[in-house]
């Protein structure tokens, strides 16, 4: 395990050096995807300046939100990027490449690719956090929520996208259904917490876990509600081995394409 990590903390090193060595590309990249996510926050607090406060939720609670989101979605998508990448793998036979490593098949692919973008989402994740955080005046106890509830938000972010790429392996072209499924899951992580009640809420709870990586996050931390930081706790362990079993399980019906596609 010590030895998977090693290699997974130094393939990501080797990525993101390759990708600052185009400094420009790479800053404009962080610089872009930040301002692209800032427009989110002046469409939210608008809504909510308009239609006033939904079950308790605040302008400051959809800052939060995204704070959490595109924290989350910017470090999966920046260390395990390659995951996003494996209905193309599969369908153009370079699946076969990773087969053959010695290396954890699930860290190999997942360090295959890097994405600078996502830096741009884990800048405006943090600001957006430290705003939430300075207008709730956030005290010690919210601060350890909020940093525990980062790691569960994460694991979700994972989960999900292991889950969906998964499907690669039960399509010949994949691509669409997997990218169909993924936004199923994201959609729900940047919308008003306050508009999932009753049904609604426990479908993106329990079976599209879209809400843990976000507006639960938020209540958790708002009210310090410790009944729901175990139920968030629970389902995103199941959910993260739940996805591991599926991978595996997709692997097991990969058939190899003989393209001879061994390159980077």
């Amino acid at each position: 395990m010590i030895k998977e990590l090693s290699f997974a903390l130094y393939a990501i090193k080797k990525n993101i050096q390759s990708s600052a060595e185009l400094r420009t590309s790479f800053l404009m990249n962080i610089v872009g995807m930040t301002i692209n996510n800032t427009a989110f926050i002046i469409i939210w607090v608008f809504f909510v300046k308009s239609v006033g406060v939904i079950h308790g939720w605040t302008a400051a609670d959809i800052i939060g939100l995204l704070g959490f989101s595109s924290l989350s979605y910017g470090v999966v998508h920046s260390i395990a990027s390659g995951i996003g990448l494996t209905a193309e793998y599969v369908s153009s036979g370079s699946f076969d490449r990773f087969m053959v490593s010695p290396k954890n098949l699930l860290i190999r692919i997942a360090t295959s690719r890097f994405s600078a973008s996502a830096i741009g989402d884990i800048v405006f994740g943090l600001v957006c956090l430290g705003v939430y955080s300075f207008l709730i005046h956030i005290s010690i106890v919210q601060i350890i929520l909020m940093v525990f509830l980062v790691v569960v938000s994460t694991m979700v972010f994972l989960a999900a996208l292991i889950a969906v790429m998964s499907a690669s392996f039960l399509f010949t072209d994949a691509h669409a259904v997997t990218s169909s499924l993924f936004e199923l899951f994201l959609t729900p992580t940047l919308f008003h917490g306050g508009s999932f009640q009753g049904a609604t809420r426990f479908i993106f709870t329990f079976f599209i876990p879209s809400l843990i990586a976000g507006a639960l996050p938020v209540e958790i931390v708002r009210d310090v509600s410790l009944e729901k930081l175990v139920i968030v706790s629970v389902v995103a362990i199941v959910w993260f081995l739940l996805s591991l079993k599926l991978f595996t399980a997709g692997v097991k019906k990969y058939e190899s394409s003989n393209l001879m596609t061994f390159g980077n």
